[in-house]
């Protein structure tokens, strides 16, 4: 899939710092949860943010939504500085970018219908609904793969993959060009997994928007990404191509994490010992010809 040279979201030098207590004095200390953060994303393109648990990915993720107010750095959407957005110029930016949270349950309104959840988006814009609230939800619960004549049901009736088609409903609501998707497939069975992602995948296809996909599983991120980063203690240590980055990481870290994925997968494999292999045979051709000097 082709991408404009122009990203379609940047953030540079994001920096996010907490202050907490300490001890029976109470002292203040600063924890800056992301250090100087410079990534981006283009338009039809998925870059996976990778790391385990507590690197700063989520929190990454809550500045690119501006759903928290970076300690420094810029936030740019479609060329235009959104760092300190307010009021309604903010309301458009988050219509534009929209998040696909881990725990769908925990994310909807369990005192709503999918109905009043999915069309929610357009009331937050105060847009008029085409066709009327009920079509339009029956609507966009098809296209996820839901029954559309559930539009009256609560999210406690849907199971678990079913109620993150809820959620990806309500982001699609909005028209976004950027989606953020975090930790999106991490509470789901490994089966409804594989659906969603291809849901995932069909819907950037038609729409031709962005995600920034945060997960810690890379067997996932294989599957979906385009790019990957990989952030450690609140810093991106390595970037590249999903391939690359994969087959020949750079950093310690990343090789340290990509040792740690079981390897079931044959293609995997396979790639994996030809890129060792190539690099073997590079530093014995290299050898070879300092010792021959």
């Amino acid at each position: 899939m082709s991408t404009e040279s122009a990203p379609l979201f940047r953030g540079t030098g994001l920096v996010k710092e907490y202050s907490r207590s300490r001890g029976i004095f109470k002292q203040r200390t600063v924890f800056r949860a992301v250090d100087d953060v410079t990534l981006e994303v283009r338009r039809g393109e998925t870059l996976a943010l990778v790391g385990e648990s507590g690197s700063g990915k989520s929190t990454t993720a809550r500045l690119a939504a501006r759903l928290v107010d970076v300690t420094s750095g810029t936030v740019e959407f479609e060329g235009q500085d959104v760092t300190h957005l307010k009021g309604s110029d903010l309301r458009d930016f988050r219509s534009a970018v929209q998040v696909i949270f881990q725990d769908p349950y925990s994310s909807l309104n369990p005192k709503h219908s999918v109905e009043r959840l999915v069309t929610a988006p357009l009331v937050y814009q105060k847009r008029k609904i085409p066709g009327g609230a009920r079509a339009f939800a029956r609507d966009l619960m098809a296209r996820v793969g839901l029954n559309p004549d559930h539009s009256e049901r609560y999210p406690s009736q849907f199971s678990g993959g079913q109620a993150q088609r809820i959620g990806i409903a309500r982001a699609l609501a909005a028209g976004p060009r950027l989606v953020i998707c975090d930790e999106a497939v991490s509470a789901l069975d490994v089966s409804v997994q594989a659906q969603v992602i291809n849901l995932l995948r069909e819907l950037q296809a038609d729409e031709g928007f962005g995600y920034l996909f945060i997960a810690h599983d890379l067997a996932v991120v294989r599957q979906i990404a385009t790019r990957v980063a990989v952030m450690h203690q609140g810093r991106i240590v390595e970037t590249g191509p999903r391939d690359v980055v994969f087959d020949h990481p750079q950093d310690d870290y990343t090789k340290t994490l990509l040792q740690a994925v079981p390897r079931i997968d044959p293609e995997w494999d396979r790639r994996r010992r030809e890129a060792q292999q190539a690099r073997r045979a590079g530093s014995i051709a290299t050898a070879a010809e300092e010792e021959g000097r």
